[in-house]
């Protein structure tokens, strides 16, 4: 999602997403076309008999005030809780994305995104128009709703592009979407100008709070213990979307790493004021400002050893593609593209390739990919 909103950004085009949410879309689930599309899948057979008969038969009864209701039968919905629901949901919406060949759609579970770039606005709003009634036909056709209401979507830009009003409002169904300035999406907070700073601001708070109780209980546990509950309340804002939002100028950081010298501090019971550079590697603790290197090494060992999913097997180029050279980089190297912006510049697709360029070729080398990871991790603490 980011790569494909910082390259129109990069290439001054106009760029929207439009978040859906479905309305209960594991209850919704229609049994005999789930059942057709597995058969579609190559589902067939004895296994496809299992299926049906997993979801065949199923009763539910509800209690009220003391009288229960006759059986009614389950003709809908996989059965939430299981291994198999979000599965079976997965497989269901699977198709979603040939409803369109205009729209980049990113679907996770039952978080649907859409996206669109256009050097023209007007034009823009009319192509998305057109293929939402197309996605509103596929929904209908598989019988699951949109809910409209907390449907929204996002026009984004530069900081400095001047954005005109919409003349036309983009809509589902003759429902008008809202336009919303930021968005949760799988719990990072996505802003119009690709800033990450409301979500900055969002974890800082919940970092705080959760500092407030380690410093008042820290007089009582033990440092193991601090440290450890330093890895559960406090580390983990630190790691999550880390590799998105955390490739950002160092003064929207700065606060972030700020609260984490005063967890060190707490930590180790010292002075507000005291020094922590010692204290990173007294405590085995990653600096912020590495934590993002880190990440991005992890991701880009995974490409350049094929592990990660097709989506990415053309995402970056090797130098030895671009030019028979002998340069420092030409061995096992990455070509590092050309960016207008700094929105580009921030994106996995140019930053990536910097970071693994940078790693020393004995790490680069590890065997696995958990080798891989004790080694950059101890490089970066070192």
């Amino acid at each position: 999602m980011q790569d494909l909103i910082s390259q129109a950004i990069d290439t001054n085009k106009y760029s929207i997403g439009i978040f859906l949410d479905l309305a209960k879309a594991f209850d919704t689930v229609d049994h005999k076309i789930l059942l057709d599309k597995l058969e579609n899948y190559g589902i067939r057979g004895i296994p496809h008999l299992w299926f049906k008969s997993y979801l065949e038969h199923r009763y539910q009864q509800v209690l009220c005030n003391g009288t229960l209701s006759s059986r009614k039968p389950i003709k809908i919905g996989v059965p939430q809780g299981s291994n198999l629901g979000p599965l079976l949901f997965l497989l269901y919406i699977n198709d979603l994305p040939n409803a369109s060949a205009v729209l980049k759609l990113i679907l996770f579970a039952d978080d649907t995104n859409a996206f669109c770039s256009h050097d023209s606005l007007p034009r823009l709003v009319e192509i998305i128009n057109t293929e939402l009634n197309i996605l509103a036909e596929w929904f209908r056709t598989n019988r699951l709703s949109l809910n409209i209401k907390k449907s929204c979507f996002i026009l984004f830009h530069s900081t400095k592009k001047r954005i005109p009003d919409l003349q036309t409002k983009l809509s589902i169904d003759g429902i008008v979407l809202s336009q919303t300035r930021s968005t949760k999406f799988l719990g990072v907070c996505i802003d119009e100008c690709l800033t990450w700073t409301e979500h900055i601001n969002i974890i800082a708070g919940k970092i705080s709070r959760n500092l407030g109780i380690l410093a008042r209980i820290s007089y009582l546990i033990p440092i193991h213990i601090r440290r450890n509950l330093y890895y559960t309340l406090i580390n983990p804002y630190f790691d999550y979307g880390n590799i998105v939002w955390a490739s950002n100028y160092s003064t929207r950081l700065k606060c972030l790493l700020v609260l984490q010298k005063k967890a060190i501090r707490i930590i180790a019971r010292d002075p507000f004021n005291a020094h922590t550079a010692y204290r990173y590697r007294e405590y085995n603790i990653m600096n912020f400002e590495n934590i993002n290197s880190y990440q991005l090494g992890n991701f880009m060992y995974k490409f350049v050893n094929n592990l990660l999913p097709d989506s990415f097997s053309n995402y970056f180029t090797k130098v030895v593609e671009m030019h028979g050279h002998c340069t420092r980089s030409s061995s096992g190297g990455l070509y590092v593209i050309y960016a207008r912006t700094n929105y580009r510049r921030f994106s996995i697709c140019c930053n990536g390739p910097k970071i693994w360029n940078a790693v020393p070729m004995c790490i680069r080398n590890a065997p696995t990919y958990t080798q891989f990871k004790k080694l950059w991790n101890s490089y970066l603490k070192d």
